[in-house]
């Protein structure tokens, strides 16, 4: 994830494990990460088909 492109999404290690968690501090940069985790999902699942390719036309 390029940083100049997503100022407020970060991730921040918060335990001694040095696991990190994600920090998103603006709705546009949520809604831009909901969309790459649904591109992920149908790239690493190319058998499913999204729902406006199930839906029959009206």
């Amino acid at each position: 994830m390029p940083s100049s492109k997503y100022k407020h999404m970060r991730i921040e290690d918060k335990d001694e494990k040095g696991e990190g968690y994600l920090v998103i501090e603006s709705k546009e940069d949520l809604e831009e990460f909901r969309k790459m985790l649904i591109e992920a999902y149908y790239e690493l699942n190319p058998d499913r088909k999204r729902p406006c390719e199930t839906q029959s036309p009206k």
